[in-house]
């Protein structure tokens, strides 16, 4: 039976939409974040990640800001990785895995940081340790830069830099730019899917929530410093042609976590778990069989 969705109020009253994909006694919990904040929902986690779920306990959600749960503020790294710690313990579980890409990989490594005792391990995607080290400036230059898109410079650079206007300026802005998100053509014929149409799907806008993530959460986010805190295993994974969080970042959170893989999928954008589905899915399930869960059957 399909798995419904339900409503989580947190402790300060917030109303979360999260789903369990797999929902069966005995086992265990992977917490599966979607990515950008304001404008994907959990059916991008759930598009991603949802196959775990014949071995998992697979929590998808809205975060909040986003989708059908509830605008209400603040929206903070701190304040969303303290909400997903509740969602851990609203399905029941003392441990769990977790995965996100792009933003979901930022408040995985956020996670990882503050609440290590409740992980098994971790898996981070299509990210980074810090906004500026790939920078609105750095993306600017790559989108105007690019054949594929013609964007206006200026709403590019309010929308990167987390000033929109209001829902029409966002989402006007992100159309312009959503093909850099696949490989190039040349290579994207070799992917499994469009990840761009699965994504589609997703988008529940609200400009506020990316005007948040991209202006007041991205420049305090910098976990550089500290990634060597993260002693739990960690499974890194990047497509070669990411171009809003290039190689070199999943490279550098790779070299500083002391006890992660790195894989690169050579025919991906932005979206290698949907891009490469199949070498995904194989390389994270062998990587998963290494954390020694109790609970798990491989």
């Amino acid at each position: 039976m399909e798995a419904q969705p339900q409503t989580v109020h947190l402790s300060d009253g917030c109303a979360i939409r999260a789903k369990l994909l797999g929902d069966e006694p005995g086992k265990p919990l992977m917490i599966a974040h979607h990515g950008a904040p304001g404008l994907s929902t959990h059916l991008e986690a759930e598009a991603a990640y949802g196959d775990f779920a014949d071995k998992f306990r697979v929590l998808v959600f809205d975060m909040r800001g986003c989708g059908d749960s509830d605008k209400q503020r603040p929206y903070t790294h701190a304040q969303w990785t303290h909400d997903i710690d509740e969602l851990r313990q609203w399905a029941g579980a003392e441990k769990c895995v977790m995965i996100g890409a792009s933003h979901g990989g930022f408040l995985t490594l956020e996670y990882a940081l503050t609440y290590q005792q409740h992980l098994y391990g971790i898996i981070v995607g299509d990210s980074a340790a810090q906004v500026s080290h790939w920078g609105a400036i750095n993306m600017t230059k790559a989108a105007l830069t690019d054949p594929r898109v013609k964007p206006d410079p200026e709403q590019l650079v309010r929308m990167l830099s987390g000033n929109c206007r209001d829902q029409d300026d966002l989402m006007t802005g992100f159309a312009t730019i959503a093909p850099l998100y696949a490989a190039p053509d040349a290579i994207k014929d070799l992917a499994e899917i469009d990840a761009g149409a699965v994504i589609s799907k997703s988008i529940k806008p609200f400009y506020e929530t990316v005007n948040a993530a991209m202006n007041d959460c991205a420049s305090r986010y910098d976990v550089r410093d500290r990634l060597h805190e993260i002693k739990v295993p960690a499974f890194v994974f990047v497509g070669r042609h990411d171009w809003i969080t290039p190689v070199p970042c999943s490279e550098f959170i790779a070299e500083k976590i002391p006890t992660s893989k790195l894989v690169i999928y050579q025919t991906s954008g932005h979206f290698a778990a949907l891009e490469q589905k199949t070498p995904f899915q194989r390389d994270v399930r062998e990587f998963i069989k290494t954390l020694g869960i109790p609970e798990f059957k491989a």
